[in-house]
């Protein structure tokens, strides 16, 4: 028999599994953690999972946002190396990507920008087969490169925000 604590704690309505409303942030830099801290304001994600290849950047952006979690609704926020931890992202969200070095030209810069891609888009599509894709990058060439490497992903970069405002 519970006792009348127990009765008054118990859950009425199970959780669900999986989550209805994910989001994956790849990268924990600058344009990332702006991101992350977007989508938590909004209230638009129930799971916010962050990747980076930096464990120690990562690490500490996940606990600030974690202690800063009683503010927000997300109740979940997680993060990790592995891709995994994206499992069932219905949004993904790439802000990884190099800086451009002193001296390096724009077209070397996609180029790097490309092979970073390349390892990124098919471990995302892996854990998320359904999930829509944008993709934060300068310069805007990666899109064409991008679109090759997965089915739908939706770049908006420096040309997108160019033409908005023109038109």
């Amino acid at each position: 028999m519970s006792t009348v604590k127990e009765q008054l704690i118990e859950n009425l309505v199970a959780e669900d599994a999986v989550s209805q409303r994910k989001i994956t942030i790849i990268g924990s830099g600058s344009v990332g953690m702006a991101c992350a801290i977007c989508i938590l304001l909004k209230d638009l994600a129930d799971e916010l999972a962050l990747v980076d290849v930096a464990e120690d950047k990562l690490k500490g952006e996940t606990m600030d946002l974690q202690h800063g979690s009683l503010f927000f609704s997300t109740s979940k926020i997680v993060s990790g190396k592995d891709y995994k931890v994206s499992e069932n992202s219905k949004l993904v969200i790439v802000t990884a990507g190099a800086r451009q070095k002193e001296g390096e030209s724009r077209l070397d810069l996609v180029q790097r920008n490309v092979t970073i891609m390349k390892s990124i888009i098919p471990s995302i599509v892996r854990y998320s087969p359904d999930c829509k894709m944008l993709i934060v990058s300068n310069p805007g060439l990666i899109w064409n490169k991008g679109r090759n490497l997965s089915q739908y992903p939706l770049y908006l970069g420096a040309e997108w925000h160019l033409r908005y405002c023109e038109g």
